[in-house]
């Protein structure tokens, strides 16, 4: 076999999780199984990771219409939901785990087998949460699934002393509260964590973590501007129109009387990388008594001195920036350090509306496309526009 090698991106299979902030990143376990079935229909064949860092090395082959299908930060319904349908279909995956979102109780939830096989109701399932390591192991020994590394912290941090918002109810950023009270952030998706931060601190211009120089305010701002907002009205305090800009003058006065923090040092940075980068696979190694190789970044979020400090590390290879794929496309000959792939999004929208959901077919289409196949870029487009019509008929 001479094709590239899809290697497909997906994150939660699940149904809706109401509140969630990042809940579009979600995919009905119905869809995910029509995906499955149709690709495993069309004869696609899926692989592991380390079968295509061997076939980009030009050390192996792999059979036609070969794929890999990986999942990002290790959501318990990847347990609950996806593994129960991948095994279903006898199909590989990969799971990128981000360590600080591991459940740390000894337990292995009902998931959708269960319920087939008349082990649990529908009803007992949960999966708003973070897979434990039992979990991980009861899938691994299954030989479909493989776990590999997504960091440690998978947040994003301040970079500047530039406030652009301020924190309060419904704001949809749960990473403050990760990064206030890291021990609890395997439960964001079950309780609400939005008084662990004061309301009304400060949100200054910020960047993911892999890819900050993290700054480091000083706390009497926050501390000056949270006053405020408690002997203001509290959470009431935001519905009152004009609220930001009487917190950005609050902030601004305090700024004028008070140092406006610290970037990181370059020892601080450096220790932080490595923390996130090796101390995340040392973790995953020790907990999983396995291998970690690969690499995927958080948030897709990356710079030279991270790169580097992955190679350190010892990893095999890592995933690659969708802004940065250089025309990549996982082909025997190509740089096998750098994984490209293609984000399996719920929605297909077109001129920024949302028009289809991209079920199976549409998923098989957009693989052959990539792979090369004759005249199937003609079938992708020809998909869009019955869709594209359809949709003006909803």
């Amino acid at each position: 076999m001479h094709e590239p090698v899809p290697v497909l991106m997906y994150h939660s299979v699940a149904p809706e999780i109401p509140g969630w902030a990042f809940k579009y990143l979600s995919l009905d376990p119905a869809m995910f199984e029509d995906h499955v079935a149709t690709l495993a229909g069309a004869g696609f064949n899926p692989v592991d990771l380390r079968d295509l860092h061997a076939y980009v090395s030009g050390q192996r082959s792999l059979p036609p219409r070969s794929i890999v299908l990986s999942f990002d930060d290790g959501y318990l319904d990847n347990w609950v939901f996806a593994f129960p349908i991948l095994k279903k279909y006898g199909f590989k995956a990969t799971i990128f785990v981000t360590t600080d979102f591991i459940d740390p109780r000894d337990l292995a939830r009902p998931t959708l087998e269960d319920v087939r096989d008349g082990r649990a109701d529908r009803k007992d399932l949960s999966w708003a949460g973070f897979l434990s390591v039992p979990e991980m192991k009861q899938m691994l020994a299954s030989g479909l699934i493989d776990i590999q590394c997504h960091g440690k912290t998978h947040t994003w941090y301040f970079t500047g002393n530039t406030i652009v918002d301020f924190h309060r109810p419904g704001d949809g950023l749960p990473w403050l509260a990760w990064n206030a009270r890291p021990e609890r952030k395997h439960l964001y998706l079950e309780e609400d964590q939005t008084q662990m931060v004061p309301l009304g601190s400060p949100v200054y211009v910020h960047q993911k973590s892999l890819a900050a120089r993290r700054w480091l305010p000083d706390p009497a701002i926050e501390s000056e501007v949270v006053g405020y907002v408690a002997t203001h009205g509290g959470s009431a305090f935001f519905d009152k129109p004009g609220w930001k800009e009487d917190l950005m003058a609050v902030a601004s006065s305090s700024a004028a009387s008070h140092p406006a923090g610290r970037y990181e040092t370059d020892e601080e940075h450096a220790a932080r990388l490595g923390e996130e980068i090796a101390g995340s696979k040392q973790a995953l190694e020790a907990a999983l008594e396995k291998k970690i190789e690969f690499f995927c970044w958080p948030g897709g979020g990356y710079d030279s001195q991270a790169v580097a400090a992955v190679k350190k590390a010892g990893y095999l290879a890592c995933t690659l920036g969708s802004k940065a794929v250089r025309g990549q496309k996982n082909l025997a000959g190509e740089d096998p350090a750098w994984i490209r792939r293609i984000a399996a999004s719920p929605w297909w929208f077109f001129r920024g509306r949302r028009r289809s959901r991209v079920d199976g077919r549409f998923m098989e289409l957009i693989l052959d496309e990539y792979k090369g196949f004759a005249f199937s870029g003609l079938r992708l487009r020809g998909y869009k526009l019955r869709r594209l019509i359809e949709s003006f008929f909803k």
